[in-house]
């Protein structure tokens, strides 16, 4: 899974996961997290950035798309559990001509804005923190 891929599944997990908290299915985030293995810091992360409004909705009275809109983020959010533990493998190159079959790494819950998986597995850098080089301004330099 390549870095553009899991930052989509990634913001789809967090769509589901506040349609979720804002039709009260669950009250809590740390309850959603726990059903679905999330890590709680992430969601309690998405629920405090969101604008917390609630819709408060009685599953025995939905409408057809509320009823809908729910079992599709359930759903979604099952597909985390399938992910976690189907994750691709590393394919980083091996000394001897092979490629590594680890599968890639999970994120830490601090470092999700890039994505839930890791492009490689622990052993070839995959939780690794990468420097971003930021453009000094030619300004900068001449003063």
């Amino acid at each position: 899974m390549r870095r553009e891929q899991s930052q989509r599944f990634t913001e789809r997990l967090q769509q589901a996961a506040l349609l979720l908290l804002e039709m009260q299915i669950y009250r809590k985030p740390d309850d959603l997290a726990r059903r679905f293995g999330l890590p709680v810091p992430v969601v309690r992360y998405w629920w405090r950035n969101s604008e917390q409004e609630i819709k408060e909705v009685d599953p025995t009275s939905a409408t057809a798309k509320q009823t809908k809109q729910i079992r599709k983020a359930q759903q979604t959010l099952e597909e985390w559990e399938k992910i976690k533990r189907y994750r691709p493998q590393c394919n980083a190159r091996l000394a001897n001509g092979k490629q590594c079959k680890n599968s890639v790494a999970i994120r830490p819950p601090e470092a999700w804005s890039q994505g839930c998986l890791a492009e490689r597995c622990r052993i070839h850098g995959g939780l690794s923190k990468r420097l971003i080089v930021k453009k000094v301004r030619q300004e900068q330099d001449e003063t």
